[in-house]
């Protein structure tokens, strides 16, 4: 089986595509090498009474992005009122516009407890000095004083995000939403952030996947200074395991890049199975000790400026966790940094 795409062309601007008659599809723009963000409106009740649209994720924070909801809201809601605001994460391109929607139409913030106050940590004012875990983390991973440098002074955070509401509506694991007339289960995950949130919705066979599942890319999975000894990958092939038990193969996905898919549990399989990939060529280059800097180029073979190789080391030093903690890779510190090299004692490892 491969994946099966239902639509063959995305909405444009001030358009919103009918998925069912009670979920509409619009995309709104990015100032990224991914363009786009796909935002879904989920038809809803007003105060028990009108008619209204649930907004599910938002955008970046921008003029481009906010007159494409003004746009989509004119032409596309006929008069209905936007009811309520949900976020899958706090990553900018999805909570970026959340804080401006939700104050101009005065309408709640639904999020899981983990997200929101990450997305609140993030938009408050920073340290004016990094905290020296923070320093460590680059030292440790070998990232280059003026990469360090750049990414230390990028305050974007505060600019692509909207200042966030400062009430939220706690969505857990497990719960069931009522929007419009349907119920949506949520679904919460580990790995690209620290409480993601998934909807599903039975009744109409269609998952809400946010970045949790994508059909054509893979969504970023780091180890940051703000965890620095964490093991999200391992927290992201779990991640892979409980949507597979909890959501049938059957659903339309209704991911927050690219074209809506049919292919649920094919998708998760491959994703896990690239990252076992990814480890294999990691592996194979720890022939000699390695810091995480060092296997990033090897590995990425190009130049790539300070974001991008930042999220690029972190990736690499997620997969060396998942291998440290299965004993498939040793580690050392000299001086200030990290050396990596293969054990060959365990070189079966676990799969």
């Amino acid at each position: 089986m491969s994946l099966r795409f239902p639509f063959q062309h995305a909405p444009g601007k001030a358009e919103a595509f009918h998925i069912t008659p009670d979920i509409k599809w619009l995309r709104t723009p990015l100032p990224l090498s991914l363009d786009h963000i796909n935002c879904y409106l989920l038809r809803d009740t007003v105060n028990d009474s009108g008619q209204g649209w649930c907004v599910l994720d938002t955008g970046m924070n921008g003029q481009a992005a906010m007159q494409q909801w003004l746009d989509v809201i004119e032409a596309q809601l006929q008069g209905d009122h936007i009811s309520r605001v949900i976020v899958t994460h706090h990553h900018p391109d999805h909570v970026g516009l959340a804080g401006w929607l939700c104050d101009t139409h005065k309408v709640p913030l639904y999020m899981t407890e983990a997200e929101y106050f990450y997305s609140r940590a993030f938009n408050s004012e920073a340290r004016q000095e990094p905290y020296w875990e923070v320093k460590q983390y680059f030292d440790q991973t070998g990232i280059s004083e003026a990469d360090r440098n750049a990414l230390l002074g990028n305050k974007h955070y505060k600019h692509l995000v909207s200042p966030v509401p400062a009430a939220f509506h706690r969505i857990q694991d497990g719960d069931i939403l009522t929007i419009g007339l349907h119920q949506w289960e949520a679904i919460t995950t580990r790995g690209h952030a620290p409480e993601h949130l998934c909807l599903y919705c039975k009744q109409q066979d269609i998952l809400i996947s946010g970045d949790q599942v994508l059909p054509q890319i893979t969504s970023n999975v780091s180890v940051t200074p703000t965890q620095p000894k964490d093991n999200p990958l391992r927290h992201w092939m779990n991640a892979h395991t409980k949507m597979a038990r909890r959501v049938p193969d059957s659903v339309l996905i209704l991911p927050a890049h690219q074209l809506p898919f049919y292919g649920l549990h094919e998708r998760l399989q491959a994703v896990v199975d690239h990252h076992h990939e990814r480890m294999q060529a990691i592996i194979a280059l720890l022939e000699k000790p390695r810091t995480a800097q060092q296997l990033t180029a090897e590995l990425f073979d190009k130049e790539l400026e300070p974001f991008q190789n930042f999220l690029a080391v972190g990736e690499v030093v997620a997969h060396l966790h998942y291998l440290l903690e299965e004993g498939r890779v040793m580690r050392e510190l000299s001086g200030h940094m990290y050396y990596y090299e293969a054990n060959n004692t365990n070189a079966e490892g676990t799969s």
